[in-house]
């Protein structure tokens, strides 16, 4: 198996660090009601975005390593990462708003540009995992 495999369960246990970091964050922020934690993350409810995206995130890329490690596939080098760099991408900009709302104001082309290609990696990566799974088991199954 490839060595580019492991980057993974590396994704993922970043996503979830992240997460785990965000979810003490909306508990000083909703809980302990610290205003200098509240100041820096004004748009609350887009930390709780980004920090259930991660989540996802990391059960999703943790679950098709397993699968892909236990069927024995070798996936592609570039779409491994892909993968690895639309999972900590596509939850960024949820965290970016939290920092700074107004920030997905823009709705000029070269925002709206940067959106749709900020979703291309992980859904590239992921739709070709995908595929791949459902071929290599489809085979299996009709023998």
């Amino acid at each position: 198996m490839a060595s580019n495999i492991y980057l993974l369960p590396l994704a993922a246990s970043i996503c979830l660090t992240i997460a785990l970091i965000q979810a003490w964050f909306m508990t000083m922020v909703r809980y302990l009601k610290l205003e200098a934690v509240k100041k820096l993350f004004p748009g609350y409810r887009n930390l709780v975005r980004s920090h259930i995206d991660y989540l996802m995130m990391a059960s999703l890329i943790f679950s098709l390593y397993l699968v892909i490690v236990n069927l024995g596939m070798i996936l592609p080098s570039f779409i491994l990462w892909l993968i690895f760099i639309g999972a900590l991408y596509n939850p960024f900009g949820f965290l970016l708003q939290a920092i700074k709302p107004d920030i997905a104001d823009g709705n000029d082309l070269m925002s709206k540009a940067a959106v749709v290609l900020g979703f291309l990696p992980l859904t590239i990566g992921l739709g070709w995992s995908a595929i791949a799974v459902m071929v290599l088991t489809g085979q299996k199954l009709l023998g």
